[in-house]
């Protein structure tokens, strides 16, 4: 019992700082990317880390989304000023470097 009161404690004082919410720390802390799929193609944003996940938008090939710092699996959390979802990782370029194609 007494543990179990410890992790109450712990998840009550970490809530209110954001330690629960990841999407809302990366938003204020994001970083930039530049969409890198296949050429043409634009880069699905999706309504969760996946292809099983609806389209919630897209990025056009070599523009610039916003989204956390790091990623989920081969998944980042993006947002733009239409969208916020997850893009596939591996097609997502760090915008301050120069891309290998």
């Amino acid at each position: 019992m007494r543990s179990f009161t410890g992790i109450l404690a712990l998840l009550v004082l970490a809530a209110p700082i954001g330690l629960l919410a990841p999407g809302t720390a990366a938003a204020a802390e994001g970083c930039v990317y530049v969409a890198a799929p296949p050429y043409p193609a634009n880069l699905w944003v999706r309504s969760g880390p996946g292809t099983q996940y609806e389209p919630v938008g897209s990025v056009g090939y070599e523009e610039t989304v916003e989204g956390s710092c790091g990623s989920r699996g081969s998944w980042t959390r993006v947002w733009g000023e239409d969208f916020e979802g997850w893009a596939y990782a591996p097609y997502l370029g760090d915008a301050g470097e120069d891309p290998d194609y």
